[in-house]
């Protein structure tokens, strides 16, 4: 049985998941991108401090508002119950 997707935002502190699909807009996929933001990565949730996350892609951080983490589409395991 998989995991079913669920946008970033509801992840969690801590979580590790792996970002499947971008919800928008071709403008906001494309910029995602440009920070690493791609179907398969895998993504940490360092901060949730509810209107902003902060997050590693590799060795990289990034701040994304609440909004946006609302369009990235994420599965894994540890994905808390929403």
């Amino acid at each position: 049985m998989s995991t079913p997707a669920l946008p970033l935002a509801l992840a969690g502190e801590g979580a590790t998941v792996r970002l499947v699909a971008i919800q928008g807009g071709q403008r906001t996929a494309h910029r995602l991108a440009e920070l690493g933001l791609t179907p398969g990565v895998t993504v940490t949730v360092l901060r949730d401090n509810g209107g902003a996350l902060l997050v590693a892609v590799g060795d990289t951080r990034l701040a994304l508002s609440y909004g946006l983490a609302q369009m990235v589409l994420v599965t894994g395991e540890e994905l808390r119950d929403a």
